[in-house]
């Protein structure tokens, strides 16, 4: 998108201290909600640009002035989504806005902008003595300014967590968003002082906080305390803190590794599951006897998320690991255990004794279920070589799943003997399976080999008639790769091919071609195939009924049992709607979840399974400030704007994930049958819940 000069910082700053609310909003304020057909209308507005990515000032300033907060709030958060540099003038004015919520959001959008001019009106919000009265506000700018990372940011967001009252007022809103954000920094040591202040605090959620705040900053210094969290009383603290206990770390600390091995062990019985894995990770780390032993016991557990954190921790520890490799084989061998489990162990195995694994890989690989023989392949591609007769078998198998997999797994491993991959990597672009082709041009990027040109370009032209885009994304990146060789390949491609009509591709070529690409115009803004009419239909059936009180709710019915959610259509409509809009089709039914990743996500809605699928569409982000705590719904992606039918429920608090990926629901019942969630299990049906 095109990106304006904008006012200097100087002006920025004076506009925001001089708290200069929008000149329309006067007038008693509105309740909450959206009142009447205007109000209504103005929703709409700001829901079609930010579906379009097209800022209108003209269209979006009177709207910013409204007497309604809760239109000045989404006025903010769509220029935020948009990310057009324009509207920060605007944004730093409404920092001054009388409505905390309004001020919060425009210092949330402020730091999604990305520009690094916003820096000067946020540092002054980020001050102990504003918490009291505006704890949101200085919270939201502290977390901005960590997306912005500047030395004046990083020096203001240390600030306030040094001088700020330990247990004050909004402590909770303004300090743990600070926590969250002054990792993102660039490494100054200054800041673990001021970070370890906040592990004493009495309000668990700054704690945890802190505690993670310090896993990020992995310093020796931190790890006494971190040591010393083990021991809270809260089960998040517990968590991040035995996270941060990895071996590199204790050994260049006053903890030392025997100590810090002794109390990951003695996690390991610790009542929460999220302690317990992360113990079991972090173990990955410790390479001795008591480690592998401790690690090899659990993969017997009645705990399968366990066991399969404990086989990824003991590949990790390869051959100091050695005497497990037999219970590994067991487990790997035993039919009556979860694929994903059987295939941890096939891959700890592949990492330990490479000579042992041929045998059992075979067995994977004539196994009826797609699952196993996809980790045959993956084990095969780690004994290589990429061109061995087995892993090619499975690049053709009749699975493309498992063909994907094995190209996957081929290309992976091949990075120094990619050129002997050549030729079936070429015979894949003939592959009737989009991901299978997808892969292999990944391999042809990396292989970089100019007289690959025309391969690749008809590559791309095959893939226009894929029903999903991934082939043709990778054909645009393998292009890329063969231009900076030395081949023309935007010239050519830019004059065989017309514009398309994927925003995505639009955007990939623009970014890989440049000014090239002005032939095709721009990129933006997103063809939606709405109008005005659909848009205030949305707002109408969607944004005014979850404002007013009345957020929709959805059940996800699995074998393993049910799990309820909350919808925040308020803040994500468009993510809702789709997501109830594919329920209603019965989209969902009968799908296996593809990914579940101990202690983070279980992830749904793929209809291939293998994490590849989609429903042929991808929807804008609605990125937002609900933020990922446990139980939060969220919209799993391959990049910006990426999003379509496969979404994730977290296990734990994520705040990396944080303004990142769209929020759109929270498991309100059933977080413990979301924890005991296996790839696999089945999704029997998911309906809305009136």
């Amino acid at each position: 998108m095109k990106r304006t000069p904008t006012a200097a910082p100087a002006l920025l700053l004076a506009l925001a201290l001089a708290g200069c609310a929008p000149s329309l909003q006067g007038g008693a304020p509105a309740g909450p909600g959206l009142h009447g057909d205007a109000e209504i209308d103005a929703a709409a507005t700001l829901l079609r640009m930010e579906d379009r990515r097209e800022l209108e000032l003209s269209a979006l300033e009177p709207v910013a002035a409204s007497p309604n907060r809760e239109l000045r709030r989404r006025a903010a958060l769509a220029v935020g989504r948009i990310r057009d540099a324009r509207g920060l003038p605007l944004l730093v004015r409404m920092l001054g806005d009388a409505d905390t919520a309004v001020a919060a959001t425009a210092a949330f959008a402020l730091g999604n902008l990305g520009d690094t001019a916003a820096v000067a009106a946020l540092v002054p919000l980020v001050d102990a003595g504003r918490i009291a009265a505006a704890p949101t506000v200085t919270g939201e700018a502290a977390s901005s300014l960590g997306k912005l990372r500047t030395s004046l940011g990083r020096t203001a967001v240390e600030s306030l967590l040094r001088t700020a009252p330990l247990d004050g007022p909004g402590a909770r809103e303004a300090v743990g968003q600070a926590l969250l954000a002054v990792w993102k920094f660039p490494r100054a040591g200054a800041d673990l002082p001021v970070i370890i202040r906040w592990t004493a605090a009495r309000d668990p959620e700054l704690r945890w906080r802190a505690a993670y705040a310090l896993t990020r900053r992995p310093a020796p210094q931190a790890a006494p305390t971190l040591a010393s969290l083990v021991g809270d009383a809260d089960w998040r603290v517990r968590s991040f803190a035995v996270r941060g206990l990895a071996a590199p770390l204790a050994d260049s600390s006053s903890v030392t590794i025997p100590a810090a091995r002794r109390l990951l062990l003695a996690a390991l019985r610790d009542p929460s599951a999220a302690v317990r894995i992360n113990a079991a990770r972090t173990l990955g780390t410790h390479g001795d006897s008591s480690s592998a032993a401790a690690l090899a016991g659990l993969l017997t557990s009645g705990d399968p998320l366990l066991a399969i954190t404990a086989a990824e921790s003991l590949e990790r520890l390869g051959t100091s690991a050695a005497a497990a490799a037999p219970t590994l084989r067991t487990i790997a061998l035993d039919t009556t255990r979860t694929v994903s489990l059987r295939a941890a162990a096939l891959q700890a195995l592949a990492g330990m004794i490479p000579r042992a694994v041929a045998d059992v890989a075979g067995r994977f690989a004539g196994e009826g279920e797609w699952r196993a023989r996809a980790a045959a392949a993956r084990a095969y591609a780690r004994l290589g070589p990429a061109t061995r007769p087995e892993l090619v078998a499975l690049v053709h198998d009749p699975d493309p799943r498992v063909g994907a997999a094995a190209m996957e797994a081929a290309v992976g491993a091949s990075e120094k003997s990619m050129p002997t991959l050549r030729p079936l990597l070429l015979e894949s672009l003939g592959a009737s399976d989009v991901i299978v082709r997808t892969n292999a041009l990944a391999g042809l990027a990396q292989l970089a080999d100019t007289t690959t040109l025309g391969a690749v370009l008809d590559a791309y032209a095959r893939a226009q008639r894929d029903t999903i885009d991934d082939a043709a994304l990778g054909a645009l990146d393998a292009l890329d790769a063969l231009r900076r060789a030395g081949a023309p390949a935007g010239q050519v491609f830019l004059a065989r091919f017309p514009r398309s009509g994927d925003y995505l591709v639009r955007q990939r070529v623009a970014a890989l071609f440049g000014p090239a690409a002005q032939a095709w115009g721009p990129a933006l803004p997103v063809e939606t195939g709405r109008d005005a009419t659909a848009y205030r239909r949305m707002v109408r059936e969607w944004v005014a009924p979850a404002l007013a009180g009345h957020a929709p709710r959805a059940r996800i019915v699995t074998n393993r049992g049910a799990i309820d959610l909350t919808l925040f259509a308020a803040d994500a409509p468009l993510t809702v709607m789709n997501f109830l809009e594919l329920a209603q089709r019965g989209y969902f039914d009968g799908q296996r979840w593809p990914r579940v990743v101990p202690n983070f996500v279980i992830q749904g809605g793929d209809p291939r399974g293998d994490t590849s699928g989609g429903p042929g569409y991808a929807i804008r982000d609605e990125i937002n400030r609900h933020p990922y705590e446990t139980g939060t719904l969220g919209m799993a992606l391959s990049g910006p704007d990426t999003g379509g039918s496969q979404w994730f429920v977290t296990h734990s608090p994520q705040p990396h994930l944080d303004g990142g990926y769209t929020v759109f629901g929270q498991v309100v019942d059933g977080m413990e049958v979301v924890n005991r969630i296996v790839v696999g299990d089945t999704i029997l049906r998911i309906t809305r819940v009136r």
